[in-house]
Formats: C-alpha cells, structure tokens, sequence
C-alpha cells in the first residue's frame, strides 16, 4: 500500500479535478489512482468536502503569497503603497485567469460558493490593507470597492483595454473619501 502525504493526495485530487471536474470526482477516484483503499483517505479527511476545501486553501494559500508577504518599499507613501498592492491584487489575479483558466475557475468557483472561504479570504485581505495604508476599519470597504479587479466573476472583462483607467477611477474616488 501505497504511503499518503497531503501533496500526493493533493496533487492527484487536481488531476482528477482537471480531468473530469469537481463535481465529478469523487473519493473512490482518487483512491484507486493513488493505490490506496477509499478507507485509506478517510484517516487524512472527513471527506471529500473537506478534501475539496483543504485543497482550494492550499490553492488560495499558494496564489496569494506574494500578495500578503507584499511590503512597500521604504519611504513610499502608505496610499500610493496601498494602490501599488490593490493594483497586484488585480494583476496576480488577471495571470492566474489567463494563465491557469481551467485551475482559476473551479477552486474560485469552490471557494465562491463556501460562505466561510470566502469570508475568511476577504478580511485577511481587508487586514492587509489596513495594514498597508493605516486606515482603520476601512480595509473592507476597499476591498469591497475593488470588487471588479479581483473577484472571479468579472474575469472574462479583466482583458478589455479599459480596465487600468478604470481601476485608476476607482483609486480617485477612495483615496479621496478617505
């Protein structure tokens, strides 16, 4: 019998995923290409809800790194680091669309559809402003204004030549009711 380690699972759950879709796939599958019982799985997970929901963290986890590892340069300002950031927001999330569609797509659909991922995804980004640019209690209602430039389901209009000017609005009207 094969040994189990969460990247094995988790890097052959992705290619079933890949292959036949979330709704698709199912513990059994992942366990015979593993070599392992079904049983052996449920030592490592619930079940395949839980491994589904471990594994677009890890996906979140990974695609965000820099984003929240992300500080200013020394003596820049905190608004013009704030819209160097939200501006990486939007691009780190326009190349995982571009680059990596089919992956984008189902875990941002997961993801979207678990009230508590998503939840948890946008405050730890709200905190990240607020850390950037100091604005106490303002850090959802930024994020919340850039809506458009990060959240899945205004990709396929991330490519419109438009959007730069348009995000540079959106940076006028808050950095100015702050």
């Amino acid at each position: 019998m094969a040994i189990l380690s969460e990247e094995k699972i988790f890097s052959t759950a992705e290619a079933i995923i890949l292959s036949k879709g979330i709704n698709k796939t199912t513990l059994s599958d992942i366990a015979k290409m593993l070599g392992v019982t079904h049983a052996a799985l449920y030592k490592h997970y619930k079940n395949k809800d839980d491994l589904l929901q471990k594994l677009a963290l890890k996906w979140l986890d990974n695609t965000s790194k820099d984003l929240f590892e992300w500080s200013p340069k020394k003596g820049v300002d905190a608004e013009i680091a704030l819209h160097d950031w939200l501006w990486l927001l939007h691009v780190t999330k326009r190349n995982l669309y571009q680059n990596h569609q089919k992956m984008f797509l189902l875990y941002t659909n997961y993801i979207e559809t678990n009230k508590d991922l998503i939840k948890d995804h946008l405050q730890h980004l709200a905190k990240k402003v607020e850390e950037i640019s100091g604005w106490e209690n303002k850090g959802m209602a930024v994020i919340v204004a850039f809506t458009y430039f990060h959240n899945p389901y205004f990709a396929e209009r991330w490519n419109q030549g438009d959007h730069l000017h348009l995000f540079e609005q959106v940076w006028s009207v808050v950095s100015r009711s702050h």
